[in-house]
């Protein structure tokens, strides 16, 4: 591996190192850290990682060689990481602009006075490609020249149980909430739980099956860690989701009202990626179909994948990683 990140904020014992150059965004600021060395691209604009506000940003790079950001530095992007931080009573109160209007757009500012560059490329996953999509829409200036949206959620009716009882008005976000304000990480499990009732007992068949293979067997439990690694969900992001996304199905109609104006994804006017996956049951191909760009140059790609298989796995990094590196060089 080409160099590492220097810097990185201290992490749990058994928490995979991270390569990229990273952008800690916390409470508005963002601290962008020293860059992971080796060959650049010239001609390639930074790239930042844009996660969801549910799980840790660990799946881009699990382990040495099962790391997405390790394939994006061999390929000569340098690599930041928009990271959230983990969601406490204070951060109870972000709503989507907080994310769209102000940590995002900060983010990029920082990466190109870090970088030098004059452009960035975008790349969100999964609700991360929502608040990325929607942070360029608001902001159509913002220097982006190409964007990578992973399993994004748009309509949410395709999202399982819970977003049917929240759309159905069974169950209410004051429900979900516990004292910080904000959705804990418990119930976003059982949320899971709900789509994949079974995924229990895949995990432990997928274990026995790794057993008699050491490299097998630190991949699975790589990634069991981050997919049980949840953190709270801002309360009032939730909440605004819930009634704009869930009741007012804003996503699928394009214009989605953000702070005082309301953003029109027809306002996004650079190449886009959409990438979906074909087994993928926490975010279904179904739920980002409907994704509509008018004026974007919009390709879509439906990989034989899950949702965590689009980026992690020996097929990620012989089929699905590949695929996106390709539309990145023709269109980045």
């Amino acid at each position: 591996m080409r160099g590492q990140a220097r810097g990185l904020r201290s992490r749990p014992a058994g928490e995979p190192d991270t390569t990229a150059a990273c952008l800690v965004a916390r409470q508005g600021a963002a601290v962008p850290l020293p860059d992971a060395g080796g060959v650049t691209r010239r001609d390639a604009p930074p790239l930042i990682l844009v996660m969801s506000l549910v799980t840790t940003s660990l799946v881009f790079d699990l382990q040495a060689n099962n790391s997405l950001v390790r394939r994006f530095l061999d390929e000569g992007y340098d690599v930041y990481l928009l990271d959230w931080g983990v969601p406490d009573a204070v951060d109870s109160a972000n709503t989507l602009q907080t994310y769209c209007d102000e940590h995002l757009p900060r983010a990029v500012q920082a990466t190109l006075r870090e970088s030098g560059a004059e452009e960035v490329a975008l790349f969100g996953y999964p609700l991360g490609a929502v608040l990325a999509m929607l942070s360029l829409a608001g902001h159509a200036r913002m220097p982006v020249r190409a964007m990578i949206l992973l399993a994004t959620p748009l309509d949410m009716s395709e999202l399982g149980p819970l977003t049917s009882m929240l759309r159905d008005r069974r169950l209410t976000v004051d429900d979900l909430l516990d004292w910080s304000g904000n959705v804990p990480p418990e119930r976003i499990k059982q949320s899971f739980q709900l789509v994949e009732p079974a995924g229990e007992i895949t995990t432990y068949l997928s274990l026995w099956n790794s057993l008699g293979d050491p490299e097998r067997l630190q991949a699975h439990d790589a990634l069991v860690r981050w997919s049980s690694g949840h953190i709270p969900f801002p309360g009032a992001a939730f909440r605004e989701m819930t009634d704009l996304c869930i009741h007012q199905d804003a996503l699928v109609q394009g214009r989605v009202p953000i702070g005082r104006q309301i953003v029109d994804l027809a306002d996004i006017r650079i190449p886009v990626l959409s990438v979906t996956g074909a087994k993928d049951k926490l975010v279904p191909a179904a739920s980002s179909a409907p994704l509509a760009l008018p004026n974007a140059d919009l390709e879509r790609l439906e990989l034989n994948a899950g949702h965590a298989g689009l980026i992690v796995g020996r097929r990620a990094h012989k089929e699905m990683i590949p695929a996106m590196l390709e539309w990145l060089r023709e269109h980045a």
